[in-house]
């Protein structure tokens, strides 16, 4: 019998043993009603914001366009102008986006629908991957509602139209076709382009490719390095590629802005003991018992050859530990590590499956209620409401009377709606001047000083009472009015904002 051959005999007889030991126990049975409670109520609330016609968080607007930029065949990456700035965020998500958009009307409801795919990709990954480390059906969907549980946890962001959804269901299907190739050459390429296409989601999933190095070494010798030559071209050469076709912009807005805000180990501190061991910590508690568990018996080493999907938590949590460090990193960072440690009840089970170890039956149920419970909220705070609907047709109407051009700082698909020309979002040119140190755009100098918008408005948010923007726009633009509540929709998600005041020119 083969290495291989032998590995594979042990891992089908001990799911066989643990089908042996269900997780049917009257605790079991209502982790499985409170998991099935929580994936429904994220279906409930998620469905209505898919189809909402405006933006539910700020970011969701300046994807939209950088989508719309790529489904009409303009340049994304180029040098701040009044009329766009990228994302700091890799261009997959929002390319798809493009592709969605010549096959339908551009709008949220497209991108939102990837980002649902992929959210719902994940909880099947997630059941799939405990299943075959537990071996118990019941335990693994609850292992996958957990994470749709956790959507207040990871600040609703699930649906929304970001990176996020995608990047972390590409990077858990890298992580599953590696540690799961069984000798398949073939698959464990595919892994090496599944993680390469999870960097070109989101920057940070590059870590993934790094964390799978031991287990890969340990177990597969020649084929580690394989893998790694294969993961480090498929980045490597469209980084290239990309960087020269945009004549160095796409280096500059992915790597030198999008790594521009500032780092505070406060908020690394907040990360730690606040949401890893503090909204997370009935599964951060369940994932240290098993690692605890899995180095008594087996040593360093042996985690290291044998229990991947411990690395693969530690890798998540040094992603999103990463991504809160800095001052723009909103919660949505929050989940790689959620979803990896989704996972934890799982690999406990499968960890307590062992001679003169007892494990109590009522303890995984209780922490999946628990940590069910931490993430509860009121699903009808979150569903956009018949108001938002018909303040957000108001808002269009107003411009769209507005003789000649508006700047919605903050929305420019609004302005797209009414039929204007859209302009950069506010924020990415904020983000620019003030972390790059670089001027505002000269062109948008120029039509702020000539009064070339007929209107500006503002959300008033930090960005736009910014003094080197708001000084611009007072001594150019007045007289400042009040938009009426009924003409001013908010957002629902993140830093929540709605358009405040109309600038107008003397």
């Amino acid at each position: 019998m083969t290495r291989d051959e032998g590995r594979k005999t042990k891992t089908v007889r001990r799911a066989l043993r643990l089908t042996k030991r269900p997780f049917s126990t009257r605790g079991g049975h209502l982790a499985l009603l409170a998991s099935a409670l929580f994936a429904a109520m994220y279906l409930f609330t998620a469905l209505p914001r898919v189809f909402y016609p405006y933006d539910l968080d700020f970011i969701e607007d300046s994807m939209l366009m950088q989508s719309l930029r790529f489904a009409q065949g303009m340049p994304v990456y180029i040098a701040p102008t009044a009329d766009f700035v990228p994302h700091v965020y890799m261009p997959l998500y929002s390319w798809l986006g493009g592709l969605a958009f010549r096959l339908a009307a551009p709008g949220f409801a497209p991108l939102r629908l990837l980002s649902l795919a992929a959210t719902l990709g994940i909880a099947a990954l997630l059941y799939y991957i405990a299943h075959r480390e537990s071996g118990q059906r019941r335990l693994a969907f609850a292992c996958a509602a957990l994470y749709l549980g956790g959507y207040r946890i990871s600040g609703f962001w699930y649906e929304l139209a970001r990176v996020d959804s995608l990047a972390v269901f590409l990077s858990l299907c890298g992580l599953a076709l590696a540690i799961y190739h069984n000798g398949s050459t073939a698959r464990l390429l595919l892994a090496a382009a599944t993680l390469a296409l999870a960097f070109f989601a989101k920057q940070t999933a590059l870590a993934y490719g790094f964390g799978l190095m031991p287990y890969l070494w340990l177990n597969r010798g020649k084929r580690a390095v394989l893998f790694a030559v294969v993961w480090a071209a498929l980045i490597a050469a469209p980084l290239a590629w990309l960087n020269a076709d945009t004549g160095g912009w796409f280096i500059y807005h992915t790597f030198r802005a999008a790594g521009g805000d500032e780092v505070q180990w406060s908020r690394v501190l907040h990360f730690a003991a606040v949401e890893l061991f503090g909204w997370m910590i009935p599964l951060s508690l369940m994932i240290a018992g098993t690692a605890a568990l899995a180095v008594r018996r087996n040593g360093w080493r042996g985690v290291a050859q044998d229990r991947p999907w411990l690395a693969g938590v530690a890798t998540a949590a040094l992603i999103s530990g990463v991504g809160r460090a800095s001052v723009g990193g909103n919660v949505n960072n929050l989940m790689p590590v959620f979803a990896l440690l989704c996972l934890a009840p799982a690999l406990l089970w499968r960890e307590a499956d062992a001679p003169r170890f007892t494990l109590p039956s009522w303890l995984i149920p209780l922490a999946i209620v628990g940590q069910l419970a931490l993430g509860v909220y009121n699903p009808v705070r979150y569903i956009p409401t018949a108001q938002m609907r018909a303040s957000g047709q108001q808002f269009v109407q107003r411009l769209a009377a507005t003789d000649g051009n508006v700047l919605v700082m903050m929305h420019p698909y609004y302005a797209w709606l009414a039929g204007k020309a859209p302009s950069a979002q506010i924020s990415n040119v904020w983000h620019i001047a003030h972390w790059q140190r670089r001027p505002l755009p000269a062109d948008l100098v120029a039509r702020i000083q000539t009064h070339y918008y007929s209107a500006i408005i503002s959300d008033e948010t930090l960005f736009e009472t910014d003094p080197l923007i708001h000084d611009l726009i007072a001594a150019n633009y007045p007289h400042a009015e009040l938009l009426p509540a009924g003409e001013s929709p908010p957002t629902l998600t993140g830093v929540v904002v709605r358009p405040m005041l109309i600038y107008t020119p003397p």
